[in-house]
């Protein structure tokens, strides 16, 4: 009787153990998230019923398949565009369909940024013909149609910004 109250014992530390290790465990962010892979590891405890004696746990590994996550950091690219395009002004910015600076004005032909910052795809489509298909985390650079007067932007169809372009 002792002997199963002992091996019982033994087989609820292991679960609570494997528990911990699975989900008890936080890991702090460390950048650069992709090309990760989770391991789930489970346990479990088989008894024999010939012998009556626990077999000793058996660990199975599973590797699931990497997420596809955003870069923490910006790329090279990315950075330039923005000392370009931002600090000149040139510059709009979507955060869930909404452009800011709500307008700008702009010279016909001048060149400017539109900064996607959802996690998703977007269609920004200026007035006059340019339409971007814009991914997640990811930019274009526009240029200001040649008819003077003010060309509204749209995200996803619905109204974002404008932009008012003078000679």
């Amino acid at each position: 009787m002792n002997k199963k109250i002992i091996y019982f014992a033994v087989a609820a530390v292991l679960l609570l153990a494997a528990w911990y290790f699975i989900f008890g465990k936080k890991s702090a962010p460390s950048g650069d998230n992709q090309g990760q892979q989770k391991v789930a590891t489970t346990t479990t405890a088989t008894s024999s019923k010939t012998s009556g004696k626990i077999v000793a746990p058996v660990v199975k590994k599973t590797i699931a398949p990497p997420k596809t996550v955003a870069p923490l950091s910006a790329t090279q690219r990315y950075l330039d565009a923005l000392k370009i395009y931002k600090t000149s002004g040139y510059y709009f910015q979507f955060v869930s369909c909404h452009g800011a600076p709500g307008s700008l004005v702009l010279k016909k032909g001048k060149k400017f940024m539109l900064d996607n910052r959802d996690n998703q795809t977007r269609k920004i489509a200026i007035q006059g013909g340019q339409t971007f298909q814009i991914t997640a985390y990811n930019f274009a650079i526009a240029t200001a149609p040649s008819t003077i007067g003010t060309h509204y932007i749209t995200c996803d169809g619905g109204g974002a910004a404008s932009i008012s372009v003078q000679p």
